[in-house]
C-alpha cells in the first residue's frame, strides 16, 4: 500500500526525560506521522478514509496528558492508540525532542507499527 496521510509537525508539551529537571516541567515535543491508507474507491466520502483532524486532535491530546521517562516508550504508546482508536493498518512516527540539547539541535526516534 503506497497511499499516505502525512501530518508534520504536530506540537504539544509533556512531562518526558529521566533527569530531574525534566520531570519537573512540561517539554515542547513535535511529531510527524504517516498513515498508510488505500485511497481507492472512497467515493468522495470521509467513512471511507482517516480523518486526519481527528487524529491530529487525538495525537495533541494524547502527549499532553501524558508522562514518560523515555521518548521511546511515549512514540511506541502513541502508535498503538491510533492504530487501535483509528483502525489504521500501519503507521509511521517520528517524534522529536527539541529542547534536548542547544538550540536548533534535537534528538528523535522513528518507528513503524502495523495493526495485529
Amino acid at each position: 500500500m503506497s497511499d499516505e496521510i502525512i501530518l508534520k509537525g504536530i506540537k504539544s508539551e509533556c512531562i518526558i526525560g529521566i533527569n530531574d529537571y525534566e520531570r519537573k516541567n512540561k517539554q515542547k515535543v513535535v511529531v510527524d506521522i504517516t498513515i498508510f491508507h488505500d485511497f481507492m474507491n472512497l467515493n468522495d466520502d470521509i467513512e471511507k478514509t482517516i480523518n486526519y483532524s481527528e487524529v491530529y486532535k487525538f495525537i495533541k491530546k494524547f502527549i499532553s496528558r501524558s508522562n514518560y521517562n523515555l521518548i521511546e516508550t511515549l512514540g511506541d504508546d502513541l502508535a498503538k492508540k491510533i492504530i487501535e482508536k483509528f483502525n489504521i493498518k500501519k503507521i509511521r512516527i517520528e517524534l522529536f525532542k527539541p529542547s534536548v540539547y542547544e538550540k536548533d539541535e534535537t534528538v528523535s526516534i522513528k518507528l513503524e507499527r502495523e495493526s495485529k
